[in-house]
């Protein structure tokens, strides 16, 4: 059999996409592109913006275009919070929801062979309070270099904006000996680079009830410092990357805890959604503008080239002019590497959908791209700031003819003078100017 996957949104979706793979190849199936005519699709769709639940219902249709005889299945956080507008649909043969993921492969067998009807396996949010296992991933789509490991999942904050708490359920966490099982793994069969992601990663272990168990010199940590503890006492060639981190979770005492291990990369997702404390407030999001800083500062005197990586929300319900230039100058203070920028829409069911004083659409464009144009500045600033400066690349691929891969601090490098360099491998470069997304670099010859 012949099955073909999309994915849509985050990495947690990504890493449970190539879950879902190694199942079926386990039963046998090939998995070819989603460009070719397939036996089965299966879309693995993302709620977090109204486009993204445009863009899934695009590709259900699409995958479905590519085989009129082929079974379509949908999962992901779309799935979860929309099963009835999905079984609408009459290109979808089934619908599985975030907690029942592991099975979905079986669930496509057997109702493939008994011909059976289009049907819908969404738990409610009441029922996500187990941790799924789907066992160890052991690949991914990014090639031999980087690798996901899924840490947590689920959300307890719930932002005024945000479906993803009621998609993906309580917070539960994985078990510390499996995380570093797959790390292991990973690491064996060569990757370099493992990322630990969660829909809330900061949150590892947080629930009542977490427990593991703890090595001699761990009795004080938390439990994210454990794992990253143990991860920097495995041995192999590979660095580690935290995918985000909220400040709903941690403060600046958090934030120095944690970034000191020796194989963690020096950059942070570090969402903000806005830099005006009063649509913070709004927002639920639990943190002032002076405390983000606060963390921005933290980082930034333990290295003063950390990365920073944030998203950005404009036109919140409420939001003034005054606010949005709250945002735009803690983009110029914060220096971010890059910016995800948002236009606000409401979300049905969450607490933004009856906010009052909504924010005009064209208010909303122009101030999208004020904040495209000053977040620019400031990658160009903080860029401008490692020129010259030797930093270790990971090489993924060609590109542009030049040999790709990210610094730690995630600046991307073009490097010059790599004709003996192999994909997959450290290497130590110098960066020299801006191009295109990143930085011209060229190879340190004693690196």
């Amino acid at each position: 059999m012949r099955v073909a996957f999309h994915t849509l949104g985050c990495k947690v979706n990504q890493y449970e996409t190539e879950a879902m793979k190694e199942a079926f190849v386990s039963r046998g199936a090939d998995i070819v592109s989603e460009d070719e005519a397939a036996d089965v699709y299966i879309v693995n769709t993302c709620t977090v913006t109204n486009i993204a639940d445009r863009k899934s219902r695009q590709y259900i249709r699409r995958m479905k275009s590519l085989n009129p005889d082929a079974f379509v299945a949908v999962t992901g956080c779309y799935a979860q919070v929309a099963a009835d507008e999905i079984a609408e649909m009459p290109e979808v043969d089934l619908i599985v929801g975030n907690g029942s993921k592991a099975a979905i492969c079986d669930m496509v067998y057997e109702r493939m062979q008994e011909g059976l009807p289009c049907a819908s396996f969404v738990m409610p949010r009441s029922a996500l309070t187990e941790y799924e296992d789907m066992g160890l991933v052991v690949s991914s789509e990014s090639g031999m270099t980087r690798a996901y490991i899924k840490i947590q999942e689920g959300c307890d904050r719930f932002c005024s904006y945000c479906l993803i708490p009621f998609a993906r359920g309580t917070v539960r966490s994985r078990p510390l000996d499996e995380i570093i099982r797959e790390a292991e793994l990973l690491v064996s069969s060569g990757y370099k680079e493992l990322v630990l992601t969660g829909i809330n990663t900061a949150l590892y272990g947080t629930e009542k009830g977490y427990e593991w168990n703890r090595f001699p010199g761990e009795e004080d940590l938390m439990p994210m410092q454990a794992v990253l503890s143990r991860l920097d006492n495995m041995e192999g060639d590979f660095r580690v990357r935290l995918s985000s981190l909220e400040p709903t979770v941690v403060d600046k005492d958090d934030v120095e805890k944690i970034i000191r291990y020796k194989r963690l990369c020096h950059h942070l997702h570090l969402s903000i959604q806005s830099g005006s404390s009063s649509v913070l407030a709004r927002m639920n999001r639990h943190y002032t503008r002076e405390e983000y800083l606060e963390i921005v500062k933290a980082l930034r005197s333990y290295d003063p080239l950390y990365g920073i990586t944030t998203d950005i929300i404009v036109g919140f319900p409420g939001e003034t002019e005054s606010d949005f230039e709250d945002t735009l100058d803690i983009v110029r203070r914060a220096e971010f590497g890059r910016v995800h920028g948002f236009r606000y829409s409401p979300r049905r069911g969450t607490a933004g959908e009856t906010l009052p004083d909504a924010v005009p659409g064209n208010v909303k464009n122009e101030r999208a791209g004020l904040l495209e144009a000053e977040a620019e500045k400031a990658a160009a600033a903080f860029m401008e700031k490692n020129k010259g400066v030797t930093h270790t690349v990971l090489t993924e691929e060609i590109k542009d003819g030049y040999v790709t891969g990210y610094t730690g601090n995630y600046i991307r490098v073009y490097i010059e003078n790599a004709e003996n360099i192999g994909l997959g491998e450290f290497c130590n470069v110098e960066l020299k100017q801006k191009y295109l997304d990143g930085c011209i670099a060229v190879l340190r010859q004693d690196g």
